[in-house]
């Protein structure tokens, strides 16, 4: 059986095994999605967020830079407006705004074979774009985190360049 998690539900369990992740909170409204925002800190960012819901930037479903909570309850309402029915009980993620150089997806499966597995590539757009990723059965080692890493094609990505 295939079974999907949502970003926030993956978080949960990514914190469930003590790896730090942003701050966040789930939200049904546009007032919820406010005062989560107003708890979290500006600026934040506000997604709509639901098992079924896998590429949120191709659907528009991002929304970044939110600064007060005008602009949370404008863009809950522009995203709840987004809702498809295929979407199931999708709701809004609030996440504190961060701002990095890098961006990377992990991910894990249960192959039929070999059992649990560990994906990691190049985060965003470029990890259909590039289709480079690489995978390792778990449970992982240091070593083989560091391998996985050195193993992608763009691994010159994760390192320093051009400032």
């Amino acid at each position: 059986m295939t079974h999907t998690l949502s970003e926030f539900d993956s978080k949960q369990r990514l914190r469930q095994y003590g790896i730090p992740t942003v701050a966040e909170a789930l939200a049904a409204d546009a007032d919820q999605a406010a005062a989560g925002a107003t708890k979290i800190g500006f600026p934040v960012v506000l997604k709509l967020c639901g098992a079924a819901i896998a590429h949120k930037t191709e659907r528009d479903l991002v929304r970044l830079h939110l600064t007060d909570e005008k602009a949370v309850r404008a863009a809950a309402h522009e995203l709840l407006g987004k809702k498809r029915p295929e979407d199931g009980n999708a709701q809004l993620l609030v996440q504190a705004m961060v701002r990095g150089r890098r961006e990377v997806i992990v991910g894990m499966t249960r192959d039929p074979q070999f059992g649990p597995c560990v994906m990691l590539g190049l985060g965003g757009i470029l990890a259909e774009a590039m289709r480079d990723v690489v995978f390792r059965m778990a449970p992982l080692r240091t070593v083989d985190a560091l391998d996985m890493m050195a193993e992608l094609q763009g691994a010159h990505l994760l390192g320093p360049f051009r400032g």
